[in-house]
């Protein structure tokens, strides 16, 4: 997944921009945090992400706005004050995915967007200058790329200083495994949902090691309770009716005080419930000065009329779609709520229903309602200090050039093959010494020979061993700068499991802790084939050298040059090769054996020289091993670098 480079999004200053401010633009409510950016401070020094007040104490807003014939706002309660409502409606329930950004309700989201903007900076005018700042916001998870950037377009238009736009449900995900107190984290790697109930889509979010986040939508939110409920109460009250019809920018008010009643019935649904309006408090109107709009609610009655007209089924059928046709049937073992409405007592009995999770596995924000806005913040901080990870391809350039895994791989597997060879010579001689049978050089030589090749059988597993060293040593300040990347996005307690990390390939990677992973590398690597060859030219070349060095450079210089066994076996008549050649063939007892292992004995260091040499000089001069080492340790790393870069971008986008 490439990250995506809007023409509206700014680009983040280091000397500038010292604050991020998330904003939830929700379809019923809006809330908004910000985070001081601290771009040179360490991740375990960054402060948590603050709410921002919009006066009174006020840490949510209605979603709604009043623009009056003057051409001034009032947001949230303030849009539905009697006074105001009789110049001018208020509209709610606005936001919807953009279509055309010259639309009536974009045209009206994009004024929306500006005044909530505007508030904001104006209850902190101490915090927020001109250029401090930058915006980040969030949509549904059912939105599209295309989507995303219009509405970034529509909040550029708004004058909003936009940097990005993630999903809701990522940033809810952001917020809840940055919260230890959550309980999420920990089963992130076996599977884990983000349950997001907004009011106009229920969203959810699959995370699992291994994946890329799963995010879809559905048309469910709890918007439809307020309509189900304020249709139900209508057709009981003609009054209700009657008031529509005779004040019909009024309607707004009426809906307004059913989302209200709500939102009590489910702050504490093991209670009565009762909430009344009276119209004559909001005209004065002697025709309705008897003329209420009432709602009381025994517990558990909103459920169950929710059940009746079928919206609890509908739920119910969006979370069984989203495991079988969108995660496939996928092991869900927590689910974390968030969103406002998601504070409604039926949604953990369809949990436990549709995905089998008991409640002590079901967790919610301590206030749900500000749970995106404080992930947006902080999502948009860590992709502030990443760099964004927008030029990965830069990113990666410098990264991999830093590698070089062919020289220490050579040098540690001349080291292990030459000991391997020297041992097995020596063991060789020895044997040759303390035969119990007389034996020629010629023997030794086959028996050398031999067993040097049962110890080539293993070059394939010593190079593999000898390539995962050289990789992990070498990687390390790699996996330091990764590691310090993904520490922006990723709180510590957070582990995702291993994927199987192939010489020759590389499958996902997940986000998860760098340097944990690549000390795990040496159980992960799989593939073989990287080696194929190897075995065959180590033999051909650096072992084949070895053996010709050893049986026609020590021996030889033994048999042909006639300083010991030459003359000592046999007289001068015959020609050096005639003398070699039967040297070679003569069974020698044991004093003789010894003589022959008392020359290696003095020439040893010097033999495991000339091995040392012959071996390292042989897999020096296999080209075709040097490209491939080097062809496949650049694009291992390249490869797991750009799966880690990836998995996290796919957080934000």
């Amino acid at each position: 997944m490439k990250s995506q480079n809007y023409s509206w999004a700014i680009t983040p200053d280091k000397n500038k921009h010292e604050f991020v401010i998330g904003i939830d633009f929700g379809h019923g409510e809006t809330s908004a945090a910000y985070c001081p950016i601290g771009w040179d401070l360490a991740p375990g020094e960054l402060e948590a992400a603050t709410d921002i007040d919009f006066g009174a104490n006020r840490k949510v807003l209605p979603t709604a706005i009043n623009i009056q014939p003057d051409g001034q706002a009032f947001l949230g309660e303030a849009a539905f004050s009697p006074e105001r409502l009789k110049k001018a409606t208020v509209e709610v329930l606005f936001k919807k995915k953009p279509e055309d950004i010259n639309g009536e309700k974009e045209r009206l989201m994009i004024r929306y967007m500006h005044e909530v903007y505007s508030l904001i900076r104006e209850k902190n005018t101490a915090l927020f200058g001109n250029d401090n700042h930058l915006v980040y916001i969030a949509t549904p998870s059912g939105w599209d790329q295309k989507d995303k950037d219009l509405y970034g377009q529509m909040a550029a238009k708004a004058g909003l200083p936009i940097a990005g736009i993630t999903f809701e449900s990522r940033a809810a995900f952001v917020k809840a495994q940055r919260d230890v107190s959550s309980g999420l984290p920990q089963y992130i790697a076996q599977g884990a949902i983000v349950f997001d109930m907004g009011s106009s889509t229920l969203d959810f979010t699959y995370l699992r090691a291994g994946n890329p986040p799963i995010d879809y939508g559905y048309d469910c939110g709890a918007s439809h309770i307020e309509k189900l409920m304020y249709a139900d109460v209508r057709s009981k009250n003609e009054d209700i009716v009657a008031f529509e019809k005779q004040y019909p920018l009024l309607i707004a008010k009426l809906l307004y005080e059913t989302r209200c009643a709500k939102e009590g019935v489910y702050f504490d649904p093991e209670i009565r419930y009762k909430r009344t309006l009276n119209f004559e408090d909001i005209v004065d109107d002697e025709e309705f000065e008897d003329s209420k709009i009432k709602f009381v609610f025994q517990p558990g009655e909103l459920n169950q009329m929710l059940e009746d007209k079928g919206y609890i089924k509908e739920i119910r059928q969006a979370m069984i779609d989203f495991r079988r046709n969108h995660i496939g049937g996928s092991p869900i073992q927590a689910a974390f709520l968030t969103g406002g409405a998601s504070r409604m007592d039926f949604i953990q009995m369809l949990i436990e229903d549709c995905w089998g999770l008991p409640k002590d596995l079901v967790y919610r924000d301590q206030d749900p309602s500000l749970t995106i806005s404080r992930g947006v913040a902080e999502l948009a901080r860590s992709d502030m200090r990443s760099g964004r990870i927008g030029d990965t391809n830069q990113l990666l350039k410098d990264i991999v050039s830093e590698s070089d895994i062919y020289a220490p791989f050579v040098e540690s597997l001349s080291n292990k093959l030459s000991d391997e060879i020297i041992g097995t010579v020596g063991a060789c001689v020895t044997d040759f010494r303390d035969n119990d049978t007389d034996v020629s050089i010629n023997d030794l030589q086959a028996y050398i020979e031999e067993n040097i090749s049962e110890d080539l059988n293993q070059v394939g597993d010593w190079a593999m061993e000898c390539y995962k060293e050289a990789f992990e040593n070498q990687t390390k300040e790699i996996r330091e700068k990764l590691d310090e990347i993904v520490s922006n996005y990723s709180q510590q307690g957070v582990r995702m499991n291993n994927s199987n990390l192939s010489i020759s390939s590389l499958p996902n990677i997940d986000m998860s802790i760098i340097a944990e992973q690549m000390r795990q590398l040496s159980s992960n690597f799989t593939d073989s084939g990287f080696f194929d060859g190897l075995v065959t030219g180590i033999a051909g070349a650096a072992v084949g050298g070895a053996i010709a060095m050893l049986l026609g450079g020590p021996l030889a210089w033994l048999i042909g040059g006639g300083a010991i066994l030459a003359n000592w076996l046999f007289g001068e008549e015959k020609t050096e090769e005639q003398k070699r050649q039967e040297a070679l063939a003569k069974d020698l007892d044991k004093e003789q054996r010894q003589k022959v292992f008392d020359e290696f004995n003095n020439n040893w260091e010097d033999i495991c020289q000339k091995i040392y040499k012959s071996v390292d000089q042989s897999i020096r001069s296999n080209y075709s091993l040097e490209k491939t080492i080097r062809t496949q340790s650049k694009a291992t790393i390249e490869s797991y670098v750009k799966e880690c870069i990836e998995q996290t971008r796919i957080m934000v986008e």
